[in-house]
């Protein structure tokens, strides 16, 4: 069974994204931000409160088992059965019509995680208060017009004590989406950056490999210690033709015993 479902889904409202948290937004993250590690360390000094302490009355009013998806959700293209896939996949289920709108969400939390140390702290530390990271989530969100599918995910990671796992969950999720959409992330690293026709190259090359339909996600990262060539790494699929491979694998052959 599934560790959450799918919870009811309001209108869709404007794709959020990077521009959403300008610095009016930055401003408010932190003064949320503030206010939340004063409730930790409120919560830290009671004794008498443990850190894995239940949810108040007003976060249990509408308990995860009550929620069910809709029949016509539909499962993601590619499954994970680790813990985070498991939630990662109940929130693509609960995504139905607005994949679009919840996967942007999500990249801009990420986002604001990557950016602003405070909050992913917020965010991973279990010794903040329960009612008080759901409010940070929830002002954060209303600022930033985000799905209230994804709220209501960030309010059951809390109640089930795994917002420590965002990160990884957004991650599968962006797996999924791009299953969904037919995107393939085709990483490319080579020992100096690559010109514009190389990089042209390098995909149009790709491309010819990729699954018919398939779009390509081009990423270009260098490394020295690759000396020349290329690695590849489309999907699960690595093409290794740097340097630095061809002398290992003639050194291991150069040492192999003569047989």
């Amino acid at each position: 069974a599934l560790p959450i479902s799918a919870v009811d889904i309001a209108p869709a409202s404007p794709i959020a994204c990077k521009a959403a948290f300008t610095s009016p937004q930055a401003k408010m993250l932190s003064t949320v931000m503030r206010s939340v590690g004063s409730a930790a360390s409120r919560s830290m000094r009671q004794a008498s409160m443990p850190l894995s302490a239940p949810l108040p009355s007003a976060f249990r009013a509408a308990p995860v088992a009550v929620r069910s998806f809709a029949a016509a959700a539909q499962k993601p293209k590619i499954e994970d059965g680790t813990l985070e896939g498991r939630y990662a996949t109940a929130l693509f289920m609960a995504s139905s019509g607005r994949l679009d709108k919840v996967y942007n969400d999500l990249v801009a939390l990420r986002l604001m995680m990557e950016e602003s140390k405070e909050f992913k702290l917020a965010v991973e530390t279990p010794g903040i208060a329960p009612d008080s990271k759901v409010a940070a989530f929830e002002a954060i969100c209303s600022k930033a017009g985000t799905d209230t599918a994804v709220v209501n995910f960030l309010k059951v990671l809390v109640e089930n004590k795994r917002a420590h796992l965002l990160t990884r969950m957004i991650d599968l999720f962006e797996n999924f989406y791009r299953a969904e959409k037919g995107l393939v992330l085709c990483k490319v690293t080579s020992a100096t950056p690559l010109t514009g026709p190389q990089q042209s190259q390098v995909k149009d090359a790709m491309a010819k490999r990729a699954e018919k339909g398939a779009t390509l996600i081009m990423e270009y990262n260098t490394n020295p210690a690759l000396l020349g060539g290329l690695v590849v790494k489309m999907g699960e699929v690595v093409l290794d033709q740097s340097v630095s491979t061809r002398l290992e694998r003639l050194q291991t052959q150069l040492l192999a015993p003569v047989a």
